[in-house]
């Protein structure tokens, strides 16, 4: 089955300027993974058209919550709720524990790499379509003093994915340096113009938007999916 895995880049950027990793794809990820139907000459823009959930009301589930988690996890939902649903049409509901059965997105909480296994509707139903890091004890340690803002700036990002929204800097348009940094499938529909400010940026001077979205990254999304209802 192809499968692609688009993994959040460690935070030594603004904890440690000048000292960043830039993360490399892992096998069956990058440029060459995508969703099964979009080929090469599609790819050249920063969303992925096929991975636009049918109904925008879109389950979240946890897979392994604890009471111990349950600050971080109310962060998590506060940057979904306050980022991209609130500038758009898109809800996010549920927040519960998962079952075998629960549709929508599947988070699971593990002291590794913040990643999403899938853009947008791919993750339906997908068992740890995306994965957070609550404790950064092996992973971008420097959090540990700034958790609950990496926690919220990662679910921001993530959640991006969760939507469709590729990385920019993948995008033929982007800066040469900024392709450099290239990660994780590129879209195949240019929403706006290239946007060096948008949270889904790792070229942004600004790591991560500071958890916020860009003016381009809610026209964006709008575009997408529609304007708040």
């Amino acid at each position: 089955m192809d499968e692609f895995r688009i993994v959040m880049r460690p935070l030594y950027r603004i904890l440690l300027p000048g000292a960043f990793l830039i993360v490399s794809s892992v096998p069956g990820s990058g440029q060459g993974a995508r969703p099964i139907g979009i080929t090469d000459d599609e790819l050249f823009g920063n969303v992925v058209k096929a991975s636009k959930w049918d109904n925008p009301n879109i389950p979240v589930c946890w897979e392994n919550p604890s009471p111990t988690d349950d600050p971080y996890r109310a962060i998590v939902k506060a940057a979904a709720k306050e980022t991209w649903q609130s500038h758009s049409s898109v809800r996010f509901l549920g927040w519960e524990k998962c079952d075998d059965s629960s549709p929508g997105i599947r988070i699971r909480i593990s002291d590794e790499q913040a990643h999403t296994n899938a853009l947008g509707r791919f993750l339906d139903k997908r068992p740890e379509g995306m994965i957070l890091n609550f404790a950064f004890a092996t992973w971008s340690a420097g959090c540990q003093q700034k958790r609950d803002f990496c926690i919220y700036a990662i679910a921001a990002h993530e959640f991006g994915h969760a939507l469709g929204f590729a990385h920019e800097q993948n995008r033929a348009d982007a800066p040469p340096e900024c392709r450099l940094d290239s990660q994780g499938p590129t879209g195949d529909y240019n929403v706006t113009k290239y946007d060096p400010q948008s949270i889904m940026n790792y070229c942004n001077p600004i790591w991560n938007g500071d958890g916020k979205l860009s003016v381009l990254d809610i026209e964006a999304v709008q575009k997408f999916y529609g304007p708040p209802r």
